[in-house]
């Protein structure tokens, strides 16, 4: 399920490097469907105020992650078990980072992400 999508980013976690894109089609449709429902209402702009003003959830988290894994070609099996191994019952913060990078990507693209990142 892999896209070349400007908003795909490559970043270590758990373990290894895995590929994370919400810009890719299927993950649009389901955001347009189901969305990523909190304050400020369930649209990845909504999501994104929540992390930027550290009000997010860990379903935030959890969605975030698990929607990307599959964007960036896993199997949603294989990004459940994932988020199961190394976002449940683990610390927040260190997962919420991963999620904001990759939910910021979405909307400013991965060159621009990773600029930011270094500054």
């Amino acid at each position: 399920m892999s896209d070349t999508s400007d908003c795909a980013r490559e970043l270590e976690w758990s373990g290894g490097k895995h590929v994370f894109n919400l810009g890719h089609p299927w993950v649009r449709n389901v955001l347009s469907i189901r969305g990523l429902p909190g304050q400020f209402g369930d649209t990845p702009a909504g999501c994104l105020k929540r992390f930027d003003e550290s009000v997010f959830s860990l379903d935030d988290v959890a969605l975030i992650l698990e929607l990307a894994l599959v964007g960036g070609g896993l199997s949603r099996a294989d990004a459940a078990k994932l988020i199961d191994r190394h976002v449940s019952d683990q610390p927040v913060a260190p997962n919420a980072v991963i999620a904001f990078q990759v939910l910021a990507a979405l909307f400013i693209g991965k060159e621009q992400a990773n600029a930011d990142a270094v500054a």
